[in-house]
């Protein structure tokens, strides 16, 4: 008998949004596009059907994208299961940490708003211009999709910059994302983290023309959440007037943003087996109200909680505030 080809690809893996179920193994779902409050299976959420299916360059095989997600993804929630879900202590070697930030890469680029984005030409002239020389008839969900065919399969930053295939755009959002920011891990006391379908939620500078990125949020859990912090918090502080400004302006502080501490093997060498090690953070109320606060802000398409009770106050302090984006007045009143 032949297996029916997977047609619910995620952009938002599902060993990740499991952890948002309740004990009926269920998530609660704002559905931002009717303003419903359901009780949704993760199947159903932050997916689209055949989002990755490719029949242009994979004939033969058209899910093979989403079968080498699949293989990424299990190799990570290993990695998961293993150190990071429950450790107050999380140690990393430097291939395991290697490997995690190209999934967190990887994560943004695979996700619903770049799918819009690359098969809808939102780019300005100058990216336009770049990208057809790596796809001069213009088709470029194409392109996305070659792309994401070979970035699933890498493991290290080398095999990404010195491919042919990644248009030199990409590998520059690859490289930033490793040089620029350090990652860390906190643990909520007093609430718990929504989670929407932009994923990593940004905390950006309100620059017009830096639009620098301060920090990258990634719910992993309701209690659990891993940072990309910009590696200018890493010191506290730049002896640049415009960083310093991001960093006062931030309000992700403390002992949110201590960096982990390093192991090398060898000193002055790079080391497969040098250690990482993330003490993971305690935050409270007041500050996981402000993450959820950038997560509400930033959603599209829905948003899943896990305990209503442990997540109201989020919401009814954004509705409080006369600087959104938009209001979740309603989600607040069906959760009373």
């Amino acid at each position: 008998m032949i297996k029916p080809e997977p047609r619910k690809h995620h952009y938002i893996p599902r060993f990740i949004l499991k952890n948002f179920n309740d004990e009926n193994g269920q998530v609660n779902y704002w559905n931002i596009d009717n303003s419903r409050l359901e009780k949704r299976n993760i199947k159903s959420v932050f997916m689209n059907l055949d989002m990755y299916r490719d029949e242009s360059l994979n004939e033969d095989d058209p899910t093979q994208i989403e079968s080498k997600f699949s293989i990424f993804e299990s190799e990570i929630a290993k990695l998961f299961s293993n150190k990071i879900l429950n450790n107050s202590e999380i140690s990393l070697t430097r291939i395991e940490l290697q490997k995690l930030r190209i999934f967190i890469t990887l994560l943004s680029f695979r996700s619903n708003s770049r799918m819009d984005q690359y098969k809808n030409n939102k780019f300005d002239s100058l990216t336009r211009e770049i990208l057809l020389k790596f796809q001069p008839n213009g088709n470029f969900e194409e392109l996305w999709k070659r792309e994401l065919d070979f970035l699933a399969t890498c493991r290290t930053y080398d095999e990404i910059e010195k491919s042919e295939i990644v248009d030199p755009i990409i590998k520059l959002d690859f490289m930033n994302d490793l040089n620029g920011y350090y990652m860390s891990f906190v643990e909520a006391r007093g609430g718990e983290f929504l989670l929407s379908d932009i994923y990593p939620t940004l905390e950006i500078y309100p620059d017009f023309i830096a639009n620098i990125h301060m920090h990258c949020l990634l719910p992993l859990s309701p209690t659990r959440l891993l940072i990309l912090n910009h590696i200018m918090f890493k010191n506290g502080n730049s002896n640049n007037p415009f960083l310093d400004r991001m960093i006062k302006l931030s309000r992700i502080k403390g002992d949110a943003i201590l960096p982990p501490k390093n192991k090398y093997k060898t000193p002055g060498t790079i080391n497969p087996d040098d250690e990482f090690i993330y003490k993971v953070r305690k935050i409270y109320s007041e500050e996981v109200q402000y993450i959820n606060s950038l997560i509400l802000n930033e959603a599209r398409v829905g948003i899943i909680f896990r305990d209503k009770d442990k997540v109201i106050n989020s919401i009814s302090v954004f509705n409080e505030r006369n600087d959104t984006k938009q209001s979740f007045v309603q989600l607040e009143n069906s959760l009373k």
